[in-house]
């Protein structure tokens, strides 16, 4: 799985270079020129938004961590579109994200951000140093539609992320504007964005729910990657279909799924429960106390340490009944007609007590974080 000489890749190093100087270099010179018409933004915005939506969707989330399930047309066109990204076929690209996962911050992580922030960002992709192994899309090989795209994939690209849009902005009479801005300047746009997902956002930002892993939530990369900067989460429920869990997070591409839901072509869509989600960031929290408890004299440390032992047992507790009590009026509510109408209120009345209890010492535990020493 892990070649250790690291071999120059001339094919990305030629294809990765070129587009960005095309974009860097030709696009003000054109646009000097000719200006820049909203026909040509127009090509940039659609396509820069639909390749990158179809990898955050599709590539990611629903073939790389099946958080959902979709219809074969749905499935074509993410992975159509997919291609037009040139981020290498969806087999590829989900037996490699599936190994950064399952071995992530270690050498067996393709794009491990303990060799370097730009080793993450774009290096891995210049070396050949870690074997791919298609093993990890068993699940995916049974799917014809992906076989082909795998084989066939620089035609699939060319197709999808050059041709197509080149020509479109050819009959609208922007033809060198389409080739130079949505398709050079979009692939370096959408490249880029993708590759702060593996470098920003396992260095700068906050790791919200898990402090043991680099992954880290930065909103700044999730205005730029349709919602995939929400990495603390991604990594700790890699399943689930959301990244941004809160009403404010901007996650397009779970905005997508929902709405392809509600349309009847996404079924089965995978969420993490809100008790899951609260656990793991209290046990963060805790893990972030520990780490500023540590640092102080050790007069104060031992008493502290114990003082977090406390309150944190105390609220994962009260988390864990208040859990209990929805869990018990789901099972009341199964019965039907077999359990009274007062018994189902006394339950719901048991689940605002529990509730009312957490968040009263959920509201002590905040503080606590805050200021640990008092």
């Amino acid at each position: 799985m892990l070649d250790q000489k690291r071999v120059i890749n001339w094919r990305n190093l030629v294809f990765f270079g070129g587009t960005t100087a095309i974009a860097l270099v030709g696009i003000p010179i054109y646009i000097s020129i000719h200006g820049l018409s909203r026909m040509e933004l127009g090509l940039f915005l659609f396509w820069a938004f639909v390749t990158g939506i179809s990898i955050t969707v599709g590539y990611h989330r629903l073939f790389a961590h099946r958080a959902f399930e979709v219809n074969p047309v749905i499935e074509f066109l993410v992975t159509f579109f997919g291609a037009g990204a040139f981020q290498e076929s969806v087999l590829q690209w989900t037996a490699q994200h599936r190994q950064h996962h399952r071995f992530v911050d270690t050498d067996q992580d393709p794009y491990n951000i303990k060799q370097g922030f730009f080793y993450a960002h774009l290096g891995w992709l210049l070396v050949r140093k870690h074997a791919i192994s298609y093993e990890f899309v068993r699940d995916l090989k049974v799917k014809k539609v992906l076989v082909h795209q795998h084989r066939h994939y620089v035609l699939w690209a060319i197709g999808s992320g050059i041709i197509l849009p080149t020509v479109v902005g050819a009959l609208l009479g922007h033809g060198l504007g389409a080739f130079l801005i949505a398709v050079a300047g979009r692939l370096t746009f959408v490249h880029h964005g993708t590759f702060m997902i593996n470098s920003v956002c396992h260095y700068f930002g906050r790791p919200t729910y898990d402090r043991q892993s680099s992954p880290k939530d930065h909103w700044i990369v999730a205005l730029i990657t349709n919602g995939e900067g929400y990495h603390s989460f991604h990594h700790r429920f890699p399943s689930d279909y959301r990244n941004g869990v809160k009403w404010y997070h901007w996650d397009p591409s779970k905005w997508a799924i929902r709405l392809m839901s509600f349309a009847g072509l996404a079924k089965n869509l995978k969420r993490a429960s809100d008790f899951q989600i609260l656990s793991a960031h209290l046990t963060a929290e805790k893990e972030l106390v520990e780490h500023s408890v540590v640092r102080m004299p050790d007069k104060v440390q031992s008493a502290a340490l114990e003082a977090l032992k406390v309150r944190y047992n105390q609220v994962k507790d009260l988390l864990h009944l208040w859990e209990l009590r929805v869990k018990e009026h789901a099972a009341i509510c199964s019965q039907g007609f077999k359990k009274s109408n007062v018994v189902r209120k006394t339950a719901r009345v048991r689940i605002q007590e529990a509730k009312r209890q957490f968040l009263a010492v959920k509201e002590q535990w905040a503080s606590f974080v805050a200021r640990p020493a008092t």
